[in-house]
């Protein structure tokens, strides 16, 4: 193993180490750290209360397609240190759970399930995006659960049409009706 291989997995380690003490010290049990567990909870019911049982797996592989995305997304972000989340629902894997895992993926898949036309999908979805953005994210933000380092709201706002424009399409493209 040649040097910089070794150097890696040393800093990798020290991360980890530093990502434990920090979940353990100033994470796990706060009040912050509740509504991120309620946030991965709630939609979820939501969504089981009103899915279409005809269409589910339609809807729940549009709804992987999107997790998919943001998840990998995500991912990227961090490790490109475009944001960080200080507030972790776990203090490795999956940073952002409760939005990539719960809320994003569960407003997508009850978007795709109501608004069957292109049209009323693009509206609502612009409609979606706007929220998410311009008052989701901000209020994320206010609460300490992320942090943009070099992100704006408006490329929210781009990635959540995009993304839910692709998942839309894919899926039509796999599925006759």
């Amino acid at each position: 193993m040649d040097e910089m291989a070794k150097e890696i997995i040393s800093l990798q380690q020290k991360y980890a180490t530093l990502a434990i003490e920090n979940w353990l010290s100033g994470a796990v049990l706060t009040w912050n750290w509740w509504v991120l567990v309620f946030m991965f909870i709630f939609p979820w019911l939501i969504f089981l209360k009103y899915l279409d049982r005809e269409r589910s797996l339609q809807i729940w592989c549009f709804g992987l397609i999107v997790i998919l995305i943001t998840s990998f997304t995500d991912d990227l972000g961090s490790e490109l240190s475009v944001w960080i989340y200080p507030i972790k629902f776990a203090p490795f894997g999956l940073l952002a759970l409760p939005f990539d895992f719960s809320m994003i993926p569960v407003a997508y898949m009850l978007i795709y399930q109501y608004f069957k036309s292109w049209k009323t999908f693009c509206i609502a979805l612009v409609s979606q995006a706007t929220i998410f953005a311009f008052v989701g994210e901000p209020f994320s933000v206010w609460l300490g659960f992320v942090t943009y380092l070099k992100w704006e709201y408006i490329y929210s706002f781009v990635f959540y049409i995009v993304t839910g424009l692709a998942a839309r399409f894919f899926i039509q493209k796999l599925t006759p009706y």
